[in-house]
């Protein structure tokens, strides 16, 4: 009994991060898409070159994506 509740919690939690790392690509995704329109527009803008991609330039830790947990460490 106790172990199917467990599963079951563990399914759901799957579920909802296999949700949230499906939006979190779309906004990734879209963020590349508006940051593209932005460097396109930049030059009717007589925005300095230099100075909007200093302040535009993205980290590396903000275009990491999580990862599913593959397999479940415990055996059920």
């Amino acid at each position: 009994m106790k172990q199917e509740v467990y599963r079951y919690a563990y399914n759901e939690a799957n579920s909802e991060l296999s949700e949230i790392i499906t939006e979190f690509e779309q906004l990734r995704l879209r963020k590349e898409n508006i940051e593209k329109a932005l460097d396109a527009l930049r030059p009717f803008a007589g925005v300095d070159a230099q100075a909007a991609s200093a302040q535009v330039a993205p980290s590396a830790s903000n275009n990491s994506v999580p990862q599913l947990v593959g397999a479940s460490p415990y055996a059920y």
